[in-house]
């Protein structure tokens, strides 16, 4: 049986090691969160809702971002969509891992999708935001 904490994790996009890392928490206490054997401060909660409430506004803000651009320029034929390659990455990106990203990522598609566009994953640097991401993941090695 699902719990609420697993629902939210899984809404954000994280496998329960990169909730572990979100949270500042060991593996083990998500584990015991997600079977129920245990229930998470309502802060935990809270930090998670607050993830999936900016996942769900970045998708928003990209859709009408392409809904703008189609309208005064036609529709796109295909939209690059950027993932970056490690958590690393991502969070130069502003994400706290690559789960989020794609998240977000995956909302903006399926949302896109039903408005008739097409999308493809382009490899890292490929697109302006995750080439700025690489190269400042590159600078700080």
């Amino acid at each position: 049986m699902a719990t609420i904490f697993d629902l939210l994790v899984s809404r954000c996009g994280l496998s329960q090691l990169e909730a572990a890392e979100y949270l500042g928490v060991r593996i083990d206490t998500v584990k015991s969160w997600a079977s129920g054997r245990r229930q998470p401060q309502d802060a935990v909660l809270g930090d998670l809702a607050r993830l999936a409430e900016k996942i769900a506004r970045a998708a928003d803000e990209a859709i009408a971002q392409i809904d703008a651009m189609a309208a005064s320029h036609g529709p796109p034929d295909a939209i690059d969509l950027g993932l970056a390659s490690d958590d690393t990455e991502a969070r130069d990106l502003g994400w706290p891992c690559v789960g989020a990203q794609a998240a977000c990522l995956g909302a903006v598609v399926a949302a896109g999708i039903t408005r008739g566009y097409t999308f493809r994953v382009s490899p890292r640097g490929a697109t302006p935001p995750t080439a700025a991401a690489a190269d400042a993941h590159d600078r700080s090695r």
